[in-house]
């Protein structure tokens, strides 16, 4: 190949494609006396910073800081271009066809879809609001608004450029699959596709004003004749007068089901009057004006349209993965439930799983375990920080105890479709052996190249080990984190559309631990041989921190299980007053300040025992309250006296 070079300064202007374009023709060229030849490639626009920092604020949306640019420079006259001795279009036939205008905003695009896939981070993690996205009705839906507030992305860029995307089967093209997802979601940009739930947006909303925590469910897809699960009508009043963290309840159905007309069917006339509907309306009017203020099982319906036949994957776990945009600002914690789930789920269930987002700092404490030999000894554990949760589960049960990249993926796919109700007598779906056998060859590939590096942080190995079962989760909605998280799941599991959202969930957690593991540095831990240690059975025992991972951030890595580390108290110690062992209760001081974020997988054996805690804490404050308002119906007598 004969060496070639472009002018620097009009770089913009020489895309991928056309770079590989001259690269190929180059190849062709036959030197004279095989004497090295350099090739001017540039477009020959004349242009300057400020002229394209112009075209790039008007992509964009942003202004910049200006400083005095320099005059034009004319390419043609620059160092770069005086050094190439051969024209490109007039000794390889070839010149660049990409426009400075045309390569600037294909460029911008690229960058903004992969570095910003779900539009930039808040600034203020402890406030964020997805729900602020402007809602509309259906009027102005069908007039084909769009919500304003709607962040920008690659495609709208190349739109004001009046460019088109390339496709997503194009061989050359570098978008990826799903880059457009329903603008009812929280990862969706501008070009954003419409979905069910656009008509139902500012019901919910309106629906869930004032309620601290909504746990919902969904039963969608298809005709719908009667709800298996329920729960207890809640629309946050009972909470609020015990001055408690308030739940709403919420259930979306499809509009023409047979359970929607039938409950539509049985509304008393005089409930129709307090909605303004006279008796003798049409359905579709009772839908519109019921939808939200009617309730089932305990559920506040939400009368979704078009719902009764089967879904797409993106509109069929958009609730569940992606829902901070369905709901009021109000709302800062969500529970979903899965319609199939085996329990009837309570308002309380609710709090209690929500509280168990956080907890305060551990101090340092003694604790008692085993040693090597099996006799009792007392350990010092240290000082654990508060931590919260972007997202609660809870563990998928009779998971392999194996190293996680050995995990048997085949073995755990079968126990996932159990898990879901899907038949594993037949053979695997292929949807589903596709993303399983994906996920195999991707960890085979990662794992096989031990040696890539002299680095000892980049031979870490991708281990797919986080399985969960996820008939019910906890979603903290005002943390930046956890919009970033559940984007990325919801991205990851709708390009599969399986009903296995748990095992794209274990992928999107390998990949962000090994992330972790190679930007902070961390060192590929030695060989272990099977089983836990003596110090990870303690740490199991008496901590909960191995229920907790970190989730890594711009300003650093949490606090990882791996970095508590017991002491043992030595003989002569063992026995002295200040060593006696104590209960680890959290801080009750909390700080926003200095919290780490993680996603919890919380036990069923550590839910029993922190259940129990919760309650007595929640009776006592019941017993306080009752007697604050006892005391303050006693003094309005008093004064009345």
């Amino acid at each position: 190949m004969c060496p070639f070079s472009s002018n620097t300064t009009s770089h913009l202007s020489l895309l991928t494609s056309d770079a590989v374009g001259a690269i190929i023709t180059a190849m062709q060229y036959n030197p004279v006396d095989g004497s090295p030849t350099t090739f001017n490639i540039g477009s020959g626009e004349m242009s300057n910073l400020a002229l394209l920092a112009d075209g790039i604020q008007e992509l964009a949306d942003v202004e910049f800081h200006r400083t005095p640019t320099k005059n034009v420079i004319d390419v043609e006259q620059s160092s770069a271009a005086r050094a190439a001795s051969l024209s490109s279009n007039d000794y390889l036939g070839w010149s660049a066809t990409t426009s400075l205008k045309e390569g600037a905003a294909k460029l911008l695009a690229w960058h903004i879809d992969r570095a910003l896939p779900f539009f930039p981070p808040s600034t203020d993690s402890e406030h964020v609001d997805y729900s602020s996205v402007q809602v509309l009705t259906k009027e102005q839906q069908a007039d084909g608004e769009l919500p304003m507030s709607i962040p920008i992305d690659g495609e709208k860029i190349l739109n004001r450029r009046g460019l088109s995307s390339c496709s997503s089967d194009d061989p050359i093209c570098l978008r990826e699959l799903h880059t457009s997802y329903p603008c009812s979601s929280e990862c969706s940009s501008q070009s954003c596709t419409p979905s069910i739930f656009d008509g139902v947006m500012y019901i919910t909303h309106e629906a869930t004003e004032d309620c601290d925590i909504v746990m919902y469910t969904m039963a969608l897809g298809y005709d719908i004749e009667n709800m298996e699960i329920e729960t207890e009508y809640s629309d946050g009043s009972e909470q609020e007068e015990w001055d408690e963290t308030t739940v709403c309840t919420i259930a979306f159905i499809p509009s023409d089901s047979t359970l929607a007309k039938n409950v539509i069917s049985q509304i008393p006339i005089s409930s129709l009057a307090k909605r303004d509907i006279p008796p003798n309306s049409d359905y579709d009017t009772k839908v519109k004006k019921l939808s939200g203020y009617i309730a089932h099982k305990g559920w506040a319906l939400v009368l979704v349209d078009g719902a009764t036949e089967p879904l797409t994957a993106e509109d069929m776990f958009m609730l569940k993965l992606s829902p901070a945009r369905m709901f009021h600002e109000t709302v800062r914690k969500l529970m979903f439930v899965d319609e199939n789930f085996s329990h009837t789920p309570y308002p309380e269930d609710a709090q209690f799983l929500t509280s168990e987002t956080s907890r305060g700092v551990l101090k340092k404490r003694t604790i008692t375990g085993p040693d090597a030999k099996g006799k009792k000894v007392k350990y010092k554990l240290p000082e654990e920080p508060q931590r919260r949760a972007v997202l609660l589960v809870s563990p998928m049960r009779k998971i392999p105890e194996v190293d996680g990249d050995k995990m048997p993926l085949a073995d755990i796919t079968i126990s996932l479709m159990d898990d879901v109700g899907l038949d594993t007598s037949d053979d695997e779906p292929t949807e589903i052996r596709t993303q399983r056998q994906f996920y195999t060859q991707a960890r085979s590939l990662i794992n096989s190249n031990d040696l890539r590096s002299l680095t000892s942080v980049a031979q870490n190995k991708i281990e797919i080990k986080d399985f969960i079962r996820s008939k019910w989760i906890v979603h903290h909605l005002k943390l930046e984190e956890g919009h970033q998280l559940r984007c990325e799941w919801y991205r990851e599991h709708v390009r599969w559309g399986t009903h296995l959202d748990q095992l794209s969930f274990a992928y999107v957690m390998a990949k962000r631990e090994l992330t972790r593991k190679i930007i902070t540095k961390q060192p590929v831990p030695p060989k272990r041989k099977d089983g836990l240690t003596i110090l990870e059975q303690i740490i199991r025992i008496r901590s909960d921190a191995h229920e907790w991972y970190p989730i890594f951030s711009a300003e650093g890595a949490a606090m990882h299980v791996s970095d508590i580390s017991p002491e043992v108290v030595p003989p002569n110690l063992q026995d002295l007053p200040e060593n006696e062992v104590h209960d680890a209760k959290p801080d009750a001081y909390y700080s926003d300040d200095s919290s780490t974020y993680y996603v919890r997988i919380m036990s069923d054996e550590r839910m029993m025992e922190s259940r129990k805690q919760w309650m007595k804490l929640k009776n006592n404050h019941r017993k306080y309250v009752t007697r604050m308002k006892e005391k303050q119906a006693q003094r309005a007598a008093e004064a009345e006296e």
